[in-house]
């Protein structure tokens, strides 16, 4: 059995289907469903339909992804546009798990700080009285 599942789906832009790979683990750790994945692709679709500038750009596929690892919806946009790839809800929810770690990290530097502080003395402490013996 392969590592991995491939998966179909179409882009508006190109107006062609396209074939993506995830690992069949990879819904397993995810806390939400559907949870979100991107992936960058080159513009595949009619050449004719586009400046020669635009053949070159990159577009954003957004997946919304099931537990059984089922596509649910794509949202696909020009890299550079200024469509929303992700939405408010998840950036807001992101802030707040990055801020949380970084309070969670300053408490463990000030913890580890302390500790390195009481030993630094606590082995001054020793050179002294090995220094008198």
């Amino acid at each position: 059995m392969s590592k991995f599942v491939r998966k179909l789906y179409h882009c508006r832009i190109c107006n062609k289907s396209h074939t993506i790979k995830f690992p069949r683990n990879f819904a397993e750790k995810q806390t939400r469903y559907p949870f979100v994945f991107f992936s960058i692709h080159k513009y595949s679709g009619d050449s004719d339909k586009l400046r020669p500038s635009e053949l070159d750009r990159d577009i954003i596929a957004t997946f919304y992804v099931d537990k059984n690892l089922a596509i649910r919806d794509v949202d696909v946009a020009w890299e550079g546009s200024s469509a929303n790839i992700i939405s408010e809800n998840d950036t807001q929810k992101l802030v707040g798990f990055l801020t949380d770690t970084i309070n969670e990290m300053q408490d463990a530097y000030d913890s580890l700080m302390e500790k390195y502080t009481k030993l630094l003395k606590s082995s001054e402490e020793t050179d002294k009285n090995i220094e008198k013996s």
